[in-house]
């Protein structure tokens, strides 16, 4: 029998943004993307104006990442995800990703978008993975020389988990 420690750290459980995990999702934020890292107000804005789509994601006892979607009943934004960096490919953006996707599915939303940095590889491969498909380079949307691709994923098609690499996949123009 595996001792409770171990379990716990193995399991990953995502749950809604409350104002006592905002000094953690800082830390997250600030390990993650540094000098672009959001302030604090930005964070209350968004739990102000979308909590039902701020969640935690936790691993044992600590918060290992955060992920804001917004939007309405036909689209949706995923605004910003981080995970600590000794918590990433345990999970912790997967179930993050898989529980919004069936709250969004819940609301009816048609499609639920995103942009990333093209640089960005893993992330890219990452959200490929659950069938979202370039749509548009957005030249300078990080700052001079950080281009973005816009990726955008259909909810009305139903998807359990990453997708299986098919033949066909949609090039960006």
């Amino acid at each position: 029998m595996l001792p409770v420690s171990c379990i716990l750290k193995s399991t990953v459980q995502v749950r809604r943004f409350v104002p006592s995990d905002m000094e953690d999702v800082l830390a997250i934020e600030q390990e993650s993307f540094r000098e672009d890292a959001w302030e604090r107000k930005v964070f209350e804005g968004y739990y102000h104006r979308w909590r039902e789509l701020f969640l935690v994601a936790k691993r044992g006892r600590r918060i290992a990442g955060y992920m804001i979607s917004c939007g309405g009943a036909r689209d949706a934004e995923l605004a910003s995800i981080a995970v600590r960096a000794k918590d990433r490919r345990a999970g912790v953006g997967r179930a993050l990703v898989e529980f919004t996707m069936a709250q969004l599915t819940k609301q009816r939303t048609k499609s639920w978008w995103l942009m990333v940095e093209v640089d960005n590889a893993a992330a890219i491969r990452f959200y490929e993975s659950y069938g979202f498909a370039r749509t548009k380079r957005i030249r300078r949307y990080y700052g001079a020389g950080r281009d973005a691709w816009r990726m955008r994923f259909r909810l009305e098609i139903k998807r359990s988990g990453p997708q299986q690499k098919s033949n066909k996949q949609s090039q960006p123009k």
